[in-house]
């Protein structure tokens, strides 16, 4: 018997369902998400790298002392949506911004809103812009065979959707489907173990419904999947026919064949997975034996896609998990270069957790 779970369940950062999938970054919650102060700096240091950008400034407190202050920014692919480039600021430049302090008022470390420029630009970190009507909106070309840039649609509101995503990867649920193994690694979760803080590449089943976009590009004997801000994650859905080849060396993305149904819908089937720390959700690991199967339909006329899928693992769970999500086409286009995961950038908020 599968265990269906639903989207909300299975979508990456939401916090229902057996097992929590892993979050692209650490969770927010040591910030004051719901206070936002100013603060005027000058930028001393700027790591423009990955998971996330980080600005060091001196701002000056209350009594006119000197204080050095560590603000955390979005990914770089965030930020270049947002209309940033590596550029933006400068280390010299003073700066107004609006962010969200640490809950303990002992540590110098913030999460930026948004910024304003020297020239009095605003550009927005992990903010909320304000929307503009009266913007152009860019032409959006409806897929006909799955090609083209989609995004995958979060239930609940905008400001919902981040809030969520803010707060990052909630713990597994305590009871599900799970083997002996499965229940002793619930059981010892521990946050900080997560494994992008170490840039370890993340796997399937998170990647199929994970924070920003997707990139897919047909060829008459394959499918490629790019995946913004994953640099080690674009997959390859083969269409020739053949089986997985004797001497495939096992990876964290698997060997994926994929066909086409009568009714136009794509399956795919993954095996050859390597193990993975939690490669099964927040705090449960995968296996040699995992195996997903994906079915894709495009719908509204190309603008929109429709996924479902199980997923199996005997070495964890005792079922077939199944989840399902939606997709909307977006305009087509090329993601921006990203510096690859540093490690000590992931770490980083660790220095403000003791």
């Amino acid at each position: 018997m599968n265990t269906r779970l639903s989207a909300v369940a299975l979508a990456a950062v939401l916090s229902s369902g057996f097992v929590a999938p892993v979050s692209a970054h650490h969770s927010r919650a040591a910030f004051q998400l719901d206070v936002k102060s100013e603060m005027r700096a000058k930028i001393t240091r700027l790591r423009w790298t990955n998971p996330h950008v980080f600005l060091v400034g001196e701002v000056i407190n209350d009594k006119g002392e000197k204080e050095e202050w560590t603000f955390e920014g979005h990914s770089v692919s965030g930020l270049s949506h947002m209309g940033w480039t590596k550029d933006t600021v400068k280390e010299g430049d003073e700066l107004l911004l609006v962010v969200n302090k640490h809950r303990d008022a002992d540590k110098h470390f913030a999460l930026m809103d948004h910024v304003v420029l020297p020239s009095g630009r605003i550009v927005y970190s992990v903010g909320q812009p304000p929307v503009d009507p009266n913007a152009p909106k860019p032409p959006i070309r409806a897929s006909t065979d799955f090609s083209g840039n989609w995004k995958y649609v979060f239930p609940g509101t905008p400001e919902q959707v981040r809030q969520r995503i803010l707060l990052g990867t909630p713990a597994p649920a305590k009871d599900g489907p799970y083997t002996a193994k499965a229940k002793a690694q619930v059981a010892a979760y521990a946050e900080n173990d997560n494994p992008t803080l170490r840039c370890i590449p993340a796997t399937l089943p998170y990647l199929l419904m994970a924070v920003y976009e997707y990139k897919w590009i047909r060829y008459s004997d394959r499918i490629v999947i790019e995946k913004e801000q994953f640099n080690e994650s674009t997959r390859v859905i083969h269409l020739d026919g053949k089986p997985r080849p004797a001497n495939f060396r096992p990876n964290p993305l698997g060997y994926s064949v994929g066909h086409f149904e009568k009714d136009g819908a794509l399956v795919v089937e993954t095996s050859g997975f390597s193990p993975a720390p939690w490669g099964n959700g927040s705090g449960i690991d995968s296996g040699s034996r995992k195996k997903i199967v994906e079915r894709y339909t495009l719908a509204d006329g190309g603008l929109s896609l429709s996924l479902s899928y199980s997923h199996e693992d005997p070495e964890y769970f005792t079922q077939t998990m199944s989840g399902q999500g939606r997709f909307q086409k977006l305009p087509d286009f090329n993601f921006a270069q990203n510096p690859p995961c540093d490690i000590k950038t992931a770490q980083q908020h660790l220095a403000y957790d003791r």
